[in-house]
């Protein structure tokens, strides 16, 4: 009975990996100019908006201590 288990796990397990090697098989990976152009924009978008909520808070804080002089 568990030689009949063990080899039921074996076969569960190889299915698993022959089902992800499959899974893997269908990614379309980027090529290398997209990759750097989109992490580019990524990277300067993280920049503007830093630098945005940067200025915003510095106004609010300003605001706030405007307020309670």
């Amino acid at each position: 009975m568990q030689g009949n288990e063990k080899s039921a796990g074996k076969s569960q397990k190889t299915s698993w990996f022959q089902g992800l090697q499959s899974e893997f098989r269908k990614i379309v990976w980027t090529d290398r100019n997209t990759l750097i152009k989109q992490t580019v924009v990524v990277v300067l978008v993280s920049i503007v908006l830093c630098l945005l909520i940067s200025v915003m808070d510095s106004v609010i804080l300003e605001g706030i201590n405007l307020l309670l002089k």
